[in-house]
């Protein structure tokens, strides 16, 4: 599957990402990256996990109300939450705004 946002910062015409890292620079990069993106989903998780046990030990909410409450945060919020996740050198390389789309529409479906 390809995505737009792989794309984004392509020299005109080209095929090429303008970047200024090295591959051993952008190995470095990821391996950092994906370190920290899989700690901060294990304490989500984990920090979800909990907050759904309260809730359901303490009657529940109406699922409609949360799909409504994630679509706006999903809306107004990921564009952030992606900036903060992918870091500063890949947000350089990522089209955020196309990847935002994309999370918010599955979020909504």
């Amino acid at each position: 599957m390809e995505h737009d946002w792989l794309t984004r910062n392509l020299e005109p015409g080209g095929e090429e990402p303008i970047h200024s890292h090295n591959s051993e620079e952008w190995a470095e990069i990821f391996a950092r990256t994906i370190a920290h993106l899989a700690a901060q989903l294990t304490m989500t998780q984990l920090r979800l996990r909990a907050l759904a046990t309260e809730v359901a030990n303490a009657g529940g909410v109406d699922p409609s109300q949360v799909q409504l409450r994630l679509n706006a945060l999903a809306d107004d919020e990921t564009g952030t939450y992606l900036r903060e996740n992918l870091g500063e050198a890949l947000a350089e390389v990522v089209d955020i705004d196309s990847l935002k789309e994309e999370i918010a529409t599955f979020l909504r479906s």
